[in-house]
């Protein structure tokens, strides 16, 4: 499966994208939404996991968009947060993210779901 890590931290991008292709996975990777749409017309992507906070537009407004798209409808979203509040959940959940994982992140929760996705 092919999965497409965005997140302007641009070393918690290269260690998730290093982690995820250790277990065998191809990685593509983006500093903000605007460039993930750019791959995501490239690439065929089976999970995204996105950060919340991020220039230009956030995870949640990156999936409406996404799921807006009927090429993506079916792609799952992971969305990371350092924000543990309910309301960022909810309002994900109701633009079609699958899972919120609170930052830090928990490398073998991230795997499970990763798999889970498959």
């Amino acid at each position: 499966m092919n999965i497409l890590v965005v997140d302007d931290d641009v070393e918690l991008c290269t260690l998730l994208s290093r982690f995820l292709e250790k277990h065998g996975y191809t990685v593509y990777s983006a500093s903000d939404a605007l460039q993930a749409l750019d791959i995501l017309e490239r690439h065929d992507v089976g999970l995204i996991i996105s950060d919340y906070r991020m220039p230009h537009m956030d995870g949640i407004q990156f999936t409406g968009m996404l799921k807006a798209d009927p090429r993506h409808q079916g792609t799952s979203v992971i969305l990371m947060t350092g924000n543990a509040d309910g309301n960022v959940q909810d309002k994900g959940l109701r633009k079609g993210v699958a899972m919120t994982l609170e930052k830090p992140l928990d490398f073998n929760q991230l795997l499970n779901l990763v798999r889970f996705a498959e």
